[in-house]
């Protein structure tokens, strides 16, 4: 999955583990976690597919997206926009990145 992208496997173990990080301190459901690194390892693959890179500067916008969906389908309290970008993006990643890379990664 992650042949032919600059991001490694240590990499991504970093944002699985920042990603466990994040979702426990927010109080999100266990299968929101592990949505979030399905839905994470299944872009880069489609990535991968299409003859595409995943860049390491995207890992973080798309480990950020993809706790923001896979909220949305298992939360009965999803995390909302606003937790996204200030706490969980530390106003580094603006609210349309997020929105744009929702759209690709759907």
């Amino acid at each position: 999955m992650l042949e032919g992208h600059e991001i490694n496997a240590t990499l991504r173990a970093r944002m699985v583990d920042w990603m466990i990080e994040v979702l426990t301190n927010f109080k999100c459901d266990d299968l929101t976690f592990f949505l979030a690194v399905s839905m994470m390892d299944r872009f880069f693959e489609h990535l991968r597919r299409k003859g595409q890179i995943a860049l390491v500067a995207e890992l973080h916008i798309t480990g950020v997206t993809a706790m923001f969906l896979a909220s949305k389908y298992e939360d009965i309290y999803p995390l909302k926009m606003k937790t996204i970008f200030e706490k969980i993006g530390h106003k580094r990643i603006q609210v349309e990145q997020i929105k744009a890379q929702e759209l690709k990664i759907l």
